[in-house]
């Protein structure tokens, strides 16, 4: 594979409202009330008549505003897509193929080759991130969705399972994740060279477990793999870590 400059449970949180009644003061005798007359009866007093006042019914108090705080509060702990792999069609069609199998799980079905042919990829060069954002945008926008190329889950395992997890477990999409092929875990040993660009797709993972599952689309060790969140964000490549999806 060519280097690719990509640029690229359910855990339920409630909050309470806490309502507060006053508390009623303790009763005193009213000063300043003479003491009987003797030999005169005391006026009787005056029966109590109800009130006419009606209390006030209690205000009901408003449910907190969802803010960008709250994001990801819902998202399952693991979730896992239905997908469908694709093994590439050539040796530098890896993201012609990741994103092909990207575009799936929004209901896009579009070839590894008519991919290929709008992202410019070349056999000497592969696929530029920079040719391959607005295609992918381009299918996606109408859906309400664009992807973004973050580089904040560049040896950050905490960041790269939050994004992935937002994708796969809220959005329920799947992201290209851009690699460096040949410290991929299946592919130690039998992969020749240093800062091989690959991508693959993500589309699974485990919280709890701390791994992501992913779909390598070169045929002699690619397939499913299931990696832990460490070592993905550590081969991660810097300058775009993934294809991320997001709302418009």
């Amino acid at each position: 594979m060519k280097k690719w400059n990509t640029g690229t449970g359910i855990a339920l949180a409630v909050t309470a409202g806490v309502l507060q009644f006053a508390a009623p003061g303790p009763a005193y005798a009213s000063p300043g009330v003479a003491s009987p007359v003797p030999g005169v009866a005391p006026s009787p007093a005056p029966s109590p008549r109800p009130s006419t006042t009606a209390s006030p019914s209690p205000s009901p108090i408003a449910a907190p505003a969802p803010s960008a705080s709250t994001k990801g509060l819902l998202t399952p702990l693991k979730y896992q897509l239905s997908l469908t792999g694709q093994q590439q069609q050539t040796n530098y069609y890896c993201v012609p193929a990741s994103s092909s199998m990207s575009l799936s799980t929004f209901g896009i079905k579009v070839s590894q080759a008519t991919l290929a042919k709008k992202m410019k990829t070349t056999a000497s060069d592969g696929t530029s991130g920079t040719n391959a954002l607005p295609v992918l945008n381009a299918y996606i926008k109408s859906k309400g969705y664009r992807f973004t190329k973050p580089t904040d889950s560049d040896g950050n395992p905490s960041m790269l399972m939050k994004r992935v997890s937002e994708n796969i477990g809220d959005l329920h999409r799947a992201p290209v994740i851009a690699v460096w092929m040949e410290q991929l875990p299946w592919n130690q040993g039998k992969v020749k060279g240093a800062n091989i660009g690959h991508a693959i797709v993500a589309y699974g993972y485990d919280k709890p477990a701390g791994t992501v599952t992913v779909y390598d689309p070169w045929k002699p060790t690619g397939g499913i793999h299931t990696i832990s969140a460490t070592a993905l964000a550590g081969i991660v490549q810097p300058k775009g870590n993934m294809y991320y999806v997001s709302k418009l």
